[in-house]
């Protein structure tokens, strides 16, 4: 199945604390935007990266001396991350039936993921790698005018249908495009990609994710994304013992 690949870089990422985006920071020697894109060589055609202004001209030279085995093509991001992926969205091949959207700041996506998703749009409209919940889950309100600054507990909620979502989250193009366009027409706010598509009545089919699979928000993250990457770089013969 010919794939698109979309990432939307253009966040600030204002939690990670950095002046500059945590995704234009270098990870063991590569930027972890680079590393998400090698990640996909070999399993889509081309990439659309949405970027913000400021961050293009540092992107294209990054991916000019580091370039993954597919075309890249910039595009401008937008005030939101749904409002990112719909430009890059459409600005994909118009020839691919599929695309795959993932985070610019998840490097460590196993190849058997990437797989797994594309294999699962030869069957299904869309699909998100996601993991079981294993934890335990709270439904918290707040407490009450006066009272101490905590969560109080509502209802401890079953978490046996529970999955966390990470990506890529895939759909086929034709029902992207759709999906997206009456999302900008009706002013929906979705929390990520597959629920566009779930609001414009698609099925979403999950295919199993990895804990490796992290999404750097934070220093923690970033300390345990490094300790992760030194292994498998170490495991691929890459990187000094």
């Amino acid at each position: 199945m010919r794939a698109s690949l979309i990432i939307p870089a253009a966040g600030r990422g204002q939690r990670f604390g950095s002046a500059v985006p945590k995704q234009l920071l270098p990870l063991c020697g590569r930027l972890v935007l680079l590393h998400s894109l090698h990640a996909f060589a070999g399993m889509v055609t081309e990439a659309v990266v949405a970027v913000d202004a400021d961050s293009r001209d540092r992107v294209r030279a990054a991916i000019d001396s580091d370039r993954p085995p597919f075309p890249v093509h910039l595009v401008a991001g937008g005030a939101t991350r749904q409002a990112s992926v719909h430009a890059a969205l459409s600005a994909s091949a118009a020839d691919s039936a599929a695309v795959l959207v993932h985070d610019a700041v998840r490097p460590l996506i196993p190849r058997s993921c990437i797989a797994a998703c594309i294999h699962a749009l030869e069957r299904h409209a869309a699909a998100v790698v996601a993991v079981p919940c294993s934890a335990t889950v709270k439904r918290a309100a707040t407490a009450p005018a006066g009272g101490d600054d905590v969560a109080l507990v509502l209802e401890t909620v079953p978490r046996e249908a529970l999955w966390l979502a990470q990506t890529p989250q895939g759909f086929h193009r034709s029902a992207g495009l759709i999906a997206f366009a009456r999302a900008t027409q009706e002013g929906w706010v979705c929390s990520d990609d597959a629920q566009v598509l779930e609001r414009a009545g698609i099925t979403v089919a999950l295919v199993p994710g990895d804990a490796r699979n992290l999404k750097i928000t934070t220093r923690d993250d970033w300390a345990i994304a490094e300790a992760l990457m030194h292994l498998a770089l170490r495991e691929s013969g890459s990187a000094p013992a």
